[in-house]
């Protein structure tokens, strides 16, 4: 149930927010290393963004988190990698992209070696300034954390049932939420589209060849290429 509301968290967050990208659909299925997985379709591959779509993603990423404390009434590990990439999102903003309102438009240069996994890393600016850096990343992180919490609060009918249906069902696919988020779902509806999915997708096996006549050969076998008798 916690992986349940922990996708639904992230899937409410990212219909809500004015600057999402398409969701193809969200599950509970487990793949590798993760629980479930909400599953964004970007409209195009896009190689600069700007501030509001960041701030927009980060609440996303939080949504997971902030639904579990919700829902649940603690957290697990499951956000782990949410949180780094939030983190390293809040970070590049401030460092990279001059994004933040109190240090503004300037770069912080970081150097890191690949080989110390952040351990050690060259700064060009002095420990105060690193203070600031971390405060600014943490100041972006808690807006998007309180932007997350209010959509999941303002929806919590919402939540409740895409947890229940992830439960019962493991993937919703983009039409199931926007039906949810619309407030009409129709269990028969659901039902008679399930049905007719995996009706589709049902392929009838094809009857083997009749015996062959008495008196006649067995054809080979053909093996898609062509020959020809010598003259």
């Amino acid at each position: 149930l916690t992986t349940a509301y922990h996708e639904a968290g992230h899937t409410v967050v990212g219909l809500v927010v004015e600057h999402g990208d398409p969701i193809d659909k969200v599950t509970i299925i487990p793949r590798g290393m993760s629980l479930g997985s909400t599953m964004f379709l970007p409209e195009k591959n896009k190689v600069s963004y700007w501030k509001k779509e960041l701030i927009d993603r980060l609440a996303v990423l939080m949504g997971g988190r902030c639904a579990e404390e919700i829902f649940v009434g603690d957290v697990s590990s499951g956000a782990k990698q949410d949180i780094e990439h939030a983190t390293h999102l809040a970070r590049s903003m401030v460092c990279e992209w001059g994004m933040s309102d109190k240090l503004g438009a300037v770069a912080y240069d970081e150097h890191h070696d690949p080989a110390s996994y952040g351990m050690h890393s060259e700064k060009k600016y002095s420990e105060a300034t690193a203070q600031q850096i971390d405060d600014e990343v943490r100041h972006i992180l808690d807006e998007a954390n309180k932007t997350a919490r209010k959509i999941i609060k303002q929806n919590r009918d919402k939540m409740e049932l895409m947890a229940k249906l992830l439960m019962e069902y493991e993937t919703l696919d983009s039409e199931d939420l926007n039906i949810i988020m619309e407030g009409r779902w129709d269990d028969t509806e659901k039902k008679l589209r399930v049905k007719k999915q995996e009706e589709l997708h049902k392929r009838p096996t094809p009857p083997p060849p009749p015996p062959p006549e008495e008196g006649m050969e067995r054809p080979l076998p053909s093996t898609g290429q062509e020959s020809s008798a010598p003259a």
